[in-house]
């Protein structure tokens, strides 16, 4: 297993973390070290993030946050919380922690905008947010978050993935219409007005599979089958 778990590239830099609780900057043309940054030794660096045009260096453990000045090497917060992922703008940030389920927050205030989802079935691996950064979607799995032993692979072997969430960011509403589709991993369109999908499934008649693309709008959260 890698020692090396994340690695994000911005502004001329490279940041990783690594098992040990290590976060490294490197300048991306000479590989230099820039800056290295401590966290809780021995625990696993779940997520590396650029933020500020390169100025602030954010680094996750399975329970917290931790943001520095990479100019100054110092210390600007430390959040509760393990951070999944920023915005495209980098305005708001979503977070998942036992028992309080997926919350939003605004970035660099740290403040909780809203709670999106209080269901604990599963936890988040993978997300995305519209291109507009109004919707976010999440797919969640059984098995995580996982350990620090298993990471970043499922702490047991089940059905990768348990459901598929869709938020309306400006209303903090999940959209049941989407959910009830059970859709699997998709995409948003370019200008934000669709998410599309494809579902595949297997003929009782002749065992033989099939699959189809659907647009699912995002204005009027209706659904319609699209050509391939």
């Amino acid at each position: 297993m890698s020692d090396e778990v994340n690695v994000v590239q911005a502004g001329g830099y490279q940041v990783s973390g690594n098992r040990q609780g290590q976060v490294t900057v490197r300048e991306i043309t000479s590989s230099e070290v820039i800056r290295t940054f401590e966290m809780d030794e021995g625990v696993v660096v779940r997520e590396v993030f650029l933020l500020d045009g390169g100025k602030t260096v954010a680094a996750c453990q399975k329970d917290h946050a931790i943001f520095w000045n990479l100019a100054t090497g110092k210390q600007i917060y430390r959040f509760p919380k393990r951070i999944y992922g920023f915005s495209n703008n980098e305005t708001k940030f979503f977070t998942y922690k036992y028992p309080d389920g997926v919350s939003l927050y605004a970035y660099p205030e740290l403040t909780q905008i809203c709670e999106l989802l209080n269901r604990r079935m599963a936890g988040p691996f993978h997300f995305l947010f519209s291109p507009d950064d109004r919707f976010l979607v999440v797919w969640f799995a059984a098995g995580y978050p996982s350990s620090d032993k298993n990471y970043p692979k499922r702490n047991r072997a089940m059905a990768a993935l348990a459901y598929t969430k869709l938020f309306n960011l400006d209303t903090c509403q999940e959209i049941q219409e989407f959910s009830r589709l059970r859709p699997g991993k998709g995409k948003f369109s370019p200008d934000s007005r669709f998410y599309d999908f494809k579902k595949t499934w297997q003929s009782s008649a002749d065992s033989s599979w099939s699959t189809t693309s659907w647009r699912f709008d995002l204005t009027t959260y209706e659904l319609r089958e699209i050509s391939q």
